[in-house]
């Protein structure tokens, strides 16, 4: 039986890292939309208890996971530079290159996951802060 080619591997993983991306940028919006109808429930002064509730709950869960993500994203990048020197002077050049991808939407992600939950941690304080 043939082996698989790395490429394909390489591929498929992409495919499955991109995958995930839009899976959590989905999810990041249903977020995005709770949070600016308890903002216009805010404006017109109509939050319940229950609301308010939610928002230090929340709050407090995202300050939470921005930190631990803001520490997994500062580990990652020094893993993600040896990972891709070390595809680099392993592999030759093109070959690297077609892994490299795999490294780089792994990077994304990465940041992304940062970013939105930091985003989602400070419109839930700025909204707590107003309530």
């Amino acid at each position: 039986m043939n082996q698989m080619p790395p490429e394909i591997i390489s591929n498929i993983v992409s495919i499955i890292l991109v995958v995930i991306l839009v899976v959590s940028y989905l999810r990041h919006k249903k977020r995005i939309d709770v949070i600016k109808k308890l903002d216009e429930l805010k404006t017109e002064k109509k939050l319940t208890q229950e609301d308010k509730n939610y928002l230090t709950q929340n709050e407090k869960e995202y300050k939470e996971k921005s930190e631990k993500t803001e520490i997994f994203a500062k580990f990652l990048t020094p893993v993600f530079i040896l990972i891709s020197g070390i595809l680099f002077i392993y592999l030759p050049l093109t070959e690297a290159m077609i892994h490299f991808n795999v490294i780089i939407v792994a990077i994304i992600y990465v940041q992304l996951n940062r970013i939105n939950k930091k985003n989602t941690y400070i419109l839930l304080k700025e909204l707590k802060k107003d309530a």
